[in-house]
């Protein structure tokens, strides 16, 4: 409409165009113009226009945005009649309605705007390998005359368009009201934009997306899918990406890409962090496209090469680090990123195989694991110790556990309790219950050990050690009882005044005030018999004890005596295992 109306030997209005061609009733600048202006028009109009310009059915389709319904968007429920219609549909599908982005070589070879710079997913022009502008430096407006709230009616009607000139209105105070104002008219033609000629890897990118739309079709993890799910599932990954990833997560990235990723990342965290404690938060990048095409070239890249994996394991594989990411931002909502990002077919199958170490410890590591039986094992829960034992975590689980960030003592408890779960039903507290651990762990530690477990793929190996202890357990033994020599020794609080002298003097450790040593003293023996941990002993837990200022005395003898008592006690120690009998 524009270049027809530039073109006529007088130039002429837009208006004057639109009611020649049967699109206006009257020539006014207030006329009203069908909502639906560039998407698709009535069957009557489609007859007086094609039949004024001399167009046949197909010319007139391509150049209306109806060409892409069931390819780059869904158009149900669109009546161009209705301007809310209008609105909700371009809202819902990302559809680019109103607006467009544009390339400034081709305005100034052709003066005309292409259809594909509508879309969200072009960002690159592959003609002069030119980053897509989008927004005018004058009127800092979206480029692209459409007024959004008025159902893409084109702005300044009553006006002779000049092509590749901006039509979008001035801010106020910039520019006269109502029929007296002007259109912006920077040139378009001048847009300064980032040479991506350089950059094949962004290039391929949109040659990919342009090719599945031009088919109507496209490969995703080696199945073909229709274009348009294919551009459902880019619109996924891409909100994705905008909500989660930080720079260097998203693969190479020419220096002006990277800036301005890195940028919308800096203001997307600060926005964040000013709404820590908030119920809500005003970013929502899946409810609308983004508007930057530099932001689309930084993340539109990584979701094809994605969705290009050959299969459903190189889709999981490359999603997981994101929705680590969106665990760290959602915690223990991030199962919601498949409703809230509308993450369909592999990728929710990819997001629930990235959740899987959360699923019933039976499930993953337990008796109906690949390492299981498919029954729960027969040895009794009271052969298993608080923390398991230490030979055991330093051969088969420290090595699997490695960089978890979970501390040995922490790690050792949540392995005996995965082990415990192997012999029965039972919850993470009532596994607690069963090592006598009730009120003193709550087992806090499991879910972040069976995720990093998912992580780095060390579920299995984690299964096996853990079913072969139980097939340990199940043998003939011998095998302590650790539920009944806690029993034994509930009253052990510190060690008696002429064992303490004893181990003091094979120590050869100055006399002193014994109290505290032999509380503490108490504390280890009966840790090392229960393979346990000192704080959950009696002597630092008993009533009326200061239980912080225990800890922190017994950290102190731990540094500087123990390892010059270390030797008498494991001879005490060894003693009363004799004396209670145990094996």
């Amino acid at each position: 409409m524009d270049r027809l109306a530039a073109g006529q030997l007088i130039p002429a209005a837009v208006s004057t165009i639109l009611k020649d061609t049967g699109l206006l009733t009257e020539d006014r600048f207030d006329a009203r113009v069908l909502p639906g202006y560039g998407i698709d028009l009535t069957p009557e109009q489609r007859e007086t226009f094609s039949r004024a310009c001399r167009l046949g059915p197909g010319e007139l389709d391509a150049m209306l945005m109806r060409s892409l319904d069931g390819v780059a968007y869904d158009l149900i429920g669109l009546d161009v009649r209705d301007a809310n219609s209008v609105r909700a549909v371009a809202h819902r599908e990302w559809s680019g309605f109103a607006g467009s982005a544009c390339c400034p070589e081709c305005l100034r070879e052709t003066g005309g705007w292409r259809l594909r710079w509508r879309l969200w997913t072009s960002f690159v022009c592959l003609t002069h390998g030119r980053l897509l502008g989008a927004r005018c430096p004058r009127c800092e407006h979206r480029t692209g005359n459409y007024r959004a709230d008025q159902g893409n009616r084109p702005r300044f009607l009553t006006h002779v368009p000049v092509p590749g000139l901006c039509a979008n209105s001035l801010p106020r105070g910039l520019s006269a009201q109502g029929r007296a104002a002007e259109p912006c008219g920077f040139d378009l033609r001048t847009l300064e934009t980032a040479d991506l000629s350089g950059a094949p890897r962004l290039l391929a990118a949109q040659r990919a997306v342009n090719a599945a739309l031009e088919r109507g079709e496209a490969v995703v993890a080696g199945q073909e899918v229709s274009a348009l799910v294919y551009v459902r599932h880019l619109r996924s990954l891409v909100a994705l990406a905008l909500h989660a990833a930080q720079p260097g997560d998203l693969g190479e990235l020419p220096a002006p890409i990277h800036r301005a990723w890195q940028e919308a990342c800096e203001a997307r965290d600060d926005l964040r962090a000013s709404e820590a404690g908030r119920r809500g938060t005003r970013f929502h990048p899946y409810k609308a496209a983004p508007d930057d095409p530099a932001l689309v070239a930084a993340t539109l890249p990584w979701a094809v090469e994605l969705l290009a994996s050959p299969d459903q394991a190189g889709v999981t594989r490359g999603l997981r680090p994101l929705i680590e990411r969106s665990r760290g931002i959602r915690g223990s909502a991030v199962r919601a990123l498949g409703r809230d990002f509308h993450l369909e077919g592999v990728l929710a199958a990819a997001l629930d195989e990235a959740l899987a170490p959360r699923a019933l410890t039976q499930r993953t590591v337990g008796h109906l694991a690949p390492g299981g039986t498919g029954e729960y094992r027969t040895f009794d829960p009271a052969r298993v110790p608080h923390l398991i034992w230490a030979a055991d975590y330093e051969n088969d689980f420290g090595p699997l556990l490695r960089d978890s960030g979970l501390s040995e003592q922490a790690a050792r408890v949540a392995i005996s309790m995965a082990l415990v779960r192997l012999a029965r039903p039972c919850s993470v507290r009532e596994s607690a219950a069963l090592l006598g651990l009730e009120g003193r762990f709550g087992g806090t530690s499991t879910n972040p050990m069976m995720l990093y477990l998912g992580r780095t793929a060390g579920k299995e190996a984690f299964s096996e050690a853990l079913h072969a202890l139980a097939t340990r357990l199940e043998g003939p033994g011998p095998h302590r009882d650790y539920r009944a020599a806690e029993r034994a020794l509930e009253d052990f609080v510190e060690l008696d005044a002429d064992a303490w002298e004893a181990c003091r003097n094979a120590a050869g450790l100055p006399s002193a005030k014994s109290a505290a040593l032999r509380r503490n003293s108490a504390a280890w023996i009966w840790s090392e018999i229960l393979s346990s941990h000192p704080h959950f002993s009696p002597a630092l837990t008993a009533p009326g004890l200061n239980r912080v200022s225990a800890r922190e005395v017994y950290r102190r003898f731990e540094a500087s005596q123990l390892p010059a008592l270390e030797e008498a006690l494991s001879v005490q120690r060894r003693w009363m295992e004799g004396e209670l009998g145990l094996s």
